[in-house]
């Protein structure tokens, strides 16, 4: 900090100008140490933001949080038999596990992780979702036939290895080839515990 030089009057005791003199080079010392001590102390900040965004901090099962929700936008009318469905508008995706393009989740890490499904139908029609794990059906649902409109739900808990995929697909059962959107259709997922 730089301050401007003071002319001091003649009439000012010399002894009182000199002990000013040295006040205010105190005070620009002092000024100087506390810009440097922030600054440190701001760098310090950093570093520890950076270290706890960056560490499990050792602790055994210490993970950064994974989950995910995503909908389907539109409705898909000409889905083939065990086809893929991807459930294209991404509501939440902590961690970056779910791939919104191919509608997968690929497990981050090694642990128990819970997904859930919901399928939404109306009309005279039938239609049923799977969640399949490394190409194995783990669970169903299905929906319609019986009212105008229809919603239905499934819930699965999954040990999962690292590098392990996710997804929902058309079940091969049903009556109809489309599954109705407009965000009615969820596919969702969380880490429990690893």
């Amino acid at each position: 900090v730089l301050l401007p030089e003071v002319t001091w009057c003649q009439d000012v005791p010399v002894d009182i100008s000199q002990s000013l003199s040295v006040l205010i080079q105190e005070e620009a010392n002092i000024r100087s140490q506390l810009d440097a001590d922030l600054t440190a102390l701001a760098q310090t900040l950093d570093a520890l933001t950076n270290l706890q965004n960056n560490v499990t901090c050792g602790c055994p099962g210490r993970r950064p949080p994974v989950a995910f929700s995503a909908t389907l936008t539109n409705e898909i009318t000409s889905l083939g038999t065990n086809q893929q469905v991807p459930f294209d508008k991404v509501l939440t995706n902590v961690g970056g596990a779910y791939d919104s393009r191919h509608g997968e989740f690929r497990a981050p890490y090694d642990g128990t992780y819970e997904f859930s499904v919901s399928l939404y139908m109306r009309g005279a029609r039938w239609a049923g979702l799977e969640i399949v794990r490394e190409g194995v059906a783990v669970s169903k649902v299905r929906t319609g036939d019986g009212s105008e409109y229809t919603m239905a739900g499934t819930t699965v808990t999954l040990a999962l290895r690292a590098g392990q995929d996710v997804w929902v697909r058309h079940i091969d059962e049903s009556d109809s080839n489309a599954i109705d959107g407009e965000t009615f259709p969820t596919f969702s997922g969380h880490l429990l515990q690893v």
